[in-house]
């Protein structure tokens, strides 16, 4: 694994022989997907390149006013339409009760929104980035926020864990934009989520594996699930991560399939269209409690990933 120093704003937190051997053996390690695809960040790095950086950025917690207004009309949209055909009758009887649940969460999430619109103060930054991923093509950025990450890890040993962590979770970034098809920005509820869940999965595998950092890639998957859970508690744009422990959890043994499934369509979903609006106010601007939490998000993420393996692009046939 290479990596540079940030010359703009070089970290005070200097790599440790223990992180720098931990990141290297994670950066060494290959995670088999199906036959055509593996991840490995030795390997991203052929397009990617990895910056230690001492910046400290504030992560916003919403959007600024404008966007926050679109999300809000984007939302009433989706109510009223909902409301229709609740009025209706059009819902069938065998997911009724899901469908009301369903919409009780989109008005919460409103009133989330219009809350935060009617007060500009609580948009204050309350955390700092830990990476970033810059997706320029054969140039592409990974920056690691190392005094960010000490900061918050508290502890040499959880400093190490959480870096190895986040330089997973960026590199997933990187996988996701370099393989597959299709070119669209990706829909941030679900790559977020997705970034999580490759890390976690990674991790996983290296703790079982017969590698020399099998134990410190357990402690940080624990770790790091300890540190997602909180998330959910959040309001704003990083309630989402929560969901990547959720499909850690019920689709661990599957991680395989499902990352090789999205890493494939990731970049042909359209995050303007209806399904991935009704998806994104889901997860946002609140995570959804266990009652919608385990009635919806798989089958929607499910109904997202088959409409971009829909149009995926298969080869043709000769038939002359």
């Amino acid at each position: 694994m290479k990596f540079i120093i940030d010359k703009e704003y070089p970290p005070k937190h200097q790599l440790t022989s223990e992180e720098k051997s931990f990141l290297q053996k994670l950066a060494g390690y290959k995670l088999m997907l199906d036959k055509s695809l593996c991840f490995q960040i030795n390997d991203l790095q052929r397009h990617t390149m990895l910056i230690l950086s001492g910046n400290i950025s504030p992560r916003k917690k919403f959007p600024d006013r404008a966007d926050k207004e679109r999300e809000i009309a984007e939302l009433e949209a989706i109510i009223a339409e909902h409301s229709g055909k609740l009025e209706r009758g059009e819902i069938p009887k065998e997911i009724l009760s899901e469908e009301k649940l369903l919409h009780s969460l989109w008005e919460k999430q409103l009133t989330e929104l219009k809350k935060a619109l009617d007060n500009p103060a609580g948009d204050k930054k309350s955390h700092s980035y830990l990476g970033a991923y810059f997706n320029r093509g054969d140039n592409s950025i990974v920056e690691l926020y190392v005094d960010a990450i000490e900061a918050k890890a508290k502890n040499p040993y959880d400093t190490m864990l959480l870096m190895g962590q986040v330089l997973l979770h960026e590199y997933f970034h990187s996988f996701y934009s370099h393989v597959g098809v299709g070119s669209s920005k990706p829909i941030y509820s679900m790559e977020e989520a997705m970034a999580e869940y490759g890390s976690l999965a990674f991790l996983f595998s290296v703790s079982i594996s017969r590698s020399s950092i099998a134990k410190q890639a357990r402690d940080a998957m624990i770790y790091v699930v300890d540190s997602i859970e909180k998330k959910r508690n959040r309001v704003g744009t990083s309630a989402v991560y929560g969901c990547g422990v959720y499909l850690f959890d019920y689709l661990g043994e599957f991680y395989r399939e499902y990352i090789a499934r999205y890493a494939n369509v990731s970049c042909l979903l359209d995050e303007h269209s209806k399904e991935a609006l009704e998806y994104k106010y889901i997860m946002y601007p609140t995570y959804p409690e266990p009652s919608i939490e385990c009635l919806v998000i798989l089958d929607r993420f499910e109904d997202l990933l088959s409409q971009g393996e829909s149009v995926f692009i298969q080869p043709t046939s000769n038939t002359e």
